[in-house]
């Protein structure tokens, strides 16, 4: 299980696999990585609730991890 506070440490190997100029797996995309976690992985949306993301939003915290982190 991944609380929300654990997100972004989480996902941060996985955004470079999907963005980096030298990975071997950047042509699969982000969706291919949020599918895979999704099946894996148990990301909570809250800390108190018991619904977890579904592969849309586990695909846009990817994104949007990217874009905070790699757009200079």
């Amino acid at each position: 299980m991944v609380l929300p506070a654990d997100r972004k440490k989480f996902l941060l190997p996985f955004v470079h696999l999907c963005y980096d100029h030298d990975s071997p797996f950047k042509i699969k995309g982000p969706k291919f990585f949020a599918e895979l976690l999704y099946m894996a992985v148990d990301f909570k949306k809250s800390n108190d609730s018991d619904e977890s993301l579904i592969v849309e939003e586990i695909d846009y915290e990817i994104q949007r991890l990217k874009r905070t982190l790699l757009d200079d």
